[in-house]
């Protein structure tokens, strides 16, 4: 089971689209809008980026949950039909915390950025 089927979040929940690379420390991957989104956009993008960010630090059997948000920025309206390209960098691990920077693109023209912190859930 890939980390994406293995998310807790449904929809309308559910913002990240598709994984196109991944490595150690980075994801990339797709967010697409449509005009039956019943959320707002901007919330919904810094949710996709959260997604990815616990795709990269979370196996499938093991979730987390956003703990922070810090300097999110969205320079333009996200609409129906728009396909974000969303970039995802680990920054700092702080034993079961985790810092992330992300940014968002649509037609290679950055509108977002922001930084967001992930914890673990405490194992019991």
């Amino acid at each position: 089971m890939s980390w994406l089927a293995s998310l807790p979040h449904q929809i309308p929940f559910r913002a990240a689209s598709a994984v196109t690379r991944r490595d150690d420390t980075s994801i990339e991957g797709t967010f697409l809008w449509t005009a039956n989104e019943s959320l707002p956009a901007e919330l919904m993008l810094v949710e996709a980026m959260a997604q990815f960010g616990g795709g990269l630090v979370f196996d499938p059997a093991r979730h987390g949950f956003v703990s922070g948000i810090d300097a999110c920025e969205v320079d333009r309206a996200i609409v129906a039909g728009d396909r974000v390209d969303i970039h995802v960098l680990l920054e700092a691990d702080f034993g079961g915390i985790f810092r992330f920077s992300g940014t968002a693109s649509i037609d290679g023209v950055e509108v977002a950025r922001g930084r967001f912190y992930l914890a673990a859930h405490a194992q019991g």
